[in-house]
């Protein structure tokens, strides 16, 4: 899953709430470029844990 578009900030331009919920749900990363959280390092371009 290193392909950008699987990532935050990318998906949430083209998915919908009740999709990135599931990825949200339970954050234990945070992304230093964009600000967002999610529960695996895939989903965020340079994640740092929470």
């Amino acid at each position: 899953m290193s392909e950008h578009k699987e990532h935050m900030c990318e998906f949430a331009k083209h998915n919908n709430v009740a999709k990135m919920r599931e990825r949200v749900k339970n954050p234990k990363y945070i992304c230093e470029v964009c600000g967002r959280a999610a529960n695996s390092k895939d989903y965020l371009c340079r994640p740092v844990d929470l």
